[in-house]
């Protein structure tokens, strides 16, 4: 801990203020005293009102302790993002408050990415996307800025290597990461969100998400994407949340009608994801943004956290001179009620 001063009004203003605080005063000071013995008021009163002015001008300058510290308390509420970057999630029919549409669904992901962490002050974040593997891009922060550059500098899985979309490829991972946090803080609220378009184009069966109910306390699945649909491009390269497609891109053709494959938002099977999480489905879109589960806000429950930076707290210290202040202006008082009784 160490003393130093935080101006009230900022450096140039208070330095101003206090120059001309200070400077009035003892103007009218050597004035009265150039007076006297004219004037009621004696040496006493004025080498009150220069202390009373001295103080108004250190507390205007701000006193302050200064802390440095590597720990920070955050809520006692875990946020698991698990988000699908399979082929389907390039297509264009992504669309989420204040973003312009149309917007390939990645970009609509990031969009509820970046609502979630909003929705959930300081609290820990870890994230993970899913397509043909399953990847833990971010372990367990309270940094909000490395959970929004996670998603930022996502992508989706190139069109020719993707050998089919399943939407429980992630349950393994899932598993992995919500079983070791509830190991290592066994009091802290688990809300898990699952952004995808809830496509499936693997022959392999979906496996049923129930086994993440002994982790999780809430859920949510959200479905990107739309009902109607889009086509899917061929693309030999990922598509960044942001990029558009680049010109001349053609499109995957479905083996069984030999045109253009038209993907879409499956809410059917978010829908049954979210009941066996015991969670609930949202559908975003324009009009309807990220929400919170139905057990609601975060919990109000706080613990302290390594950081990896040091961060410095800085608090006011001016309850002291506000005392000596009030000291002086009570005896101001008393001399000028002596003064007019005199005068009288």
């Amino acid at each position: 801990m160490r003393l130093t001063l935080e101006p009230m009004f900022g450096w140039p203003a208070t330095v101003v203020a206090v120059l001309v605080l200070l400077g009035a005063t003892v103007a009218l000071a050597v004035r009265a005293h150039r007076q006297a013995p004219n004037v009621d008021s004696t040496a006493v009163d004025w080498g009150r009102r220069c202390a009373a002015s001295v103080v108004i001008a250190l507390m205007l300058l701000g006193p302050a302790t200064s802390v440095e510290s590597s720990t920070r308390a955050v809520s006692a509420t875990d946020v698991v993002i698990a988000v699908d970057v399979t082929g389907s999630m390039a297509v264009q029919d992504g669309a989420y408050p204040g973003l312009a549409s149309p917007a390939t669904r990645i970009t609509e992901a990031r969009s509820v990415v970046n609502a979630i962490v909003d929705l959930y002050p300081d609290s820990s974040f870890s994230a993970l996307s899913f397509g043909g593997s399953t990847t833990l891009g971010l372990p367990l922060t309270p940094d909000t800025y490395a959970v929004k550059s996670w998603v930022d500098n996502l992508q989706t899985e190139p069109t020719g290597i993707s050998a089919g979309s399943n939407p429980s490829s992630p349950l393994d991972g899932l598993t992995t990461v919500l079983s070791d946090m509830r190991k290592q803080h066994g009091n802290d609220k688990i809300v898990l969100y699952y952004i995808s378009d809830g496509e499936q184009t693997s022959d392999d069966q979906r496996q049923s998400f129930s086994s993440l109910r002994a982790y999780v306390d809430d859920a949510v699945t959200v479905g990107v994407g739309s009902d109607a649909g889009g086509t899917v491009p061929q693309l030999r390269t990922g598509l960044r949340a942001g990029e558009t497609l680049p010109d001349g891109t053609t499109w995957v053709n479905d083996p069984g009608t030999g045109e253009a494959a038209v993907s879409k938002r499956d809410s059917a099977t978010l829908t049954a994801i979210a009941d066996e999480l015991s969670g609930t489905y949202q559908a975003v879109d324009a009009n309807t943004a990220v929400g919170y589960p139905q057990s609601g806000a975060s919990a109000d429950d706080y613990r302290m956290v390594q950081i990896d930076k040091q961060t410095t707290t800085t608090n006011p210290v001016v309850w002291p001179f506000a005392l000596i202040l009030a000291a002086l202006l009570v005896w101001e008082a008393v001399a000028h009620a002596r003064t007019s009784r005199r005068l009288l």
